[in-house]
């Protein structure tokens, strides 16, 4: 058996991940001014693993619709 996970199993797991860590930016920055400007750097994080993994996601969706 493998454990080799399936271009559709990585697209739901990264597009799983890009809207976790987009609520977690999103939940910074909704915050109070002062909170949002003092968690800037952690939105900014939150932010770019959100790119990232949709990024993955997109990725293994082309992957699938070209298999």
């Amino acid at each position: 058996m493998s454990d080799q996970k399936t271009p559709q199993e990585i697209g739901t797991h990264a597009l799983n991940k890009a809207v976790e860590y987009a609520d977690k930016a999103d939940r910074l920055a909704s915050s109070s001014f002062t909170g949002a400007s003092q968690n800037a750097e952690h939105i900014a994080i939150y932010g770019g693993l959100a790119t990232v993994y949709a990024d993955v996601a997109k990725a293994a969706a082309a992957l699938t619709d070209n298999a």
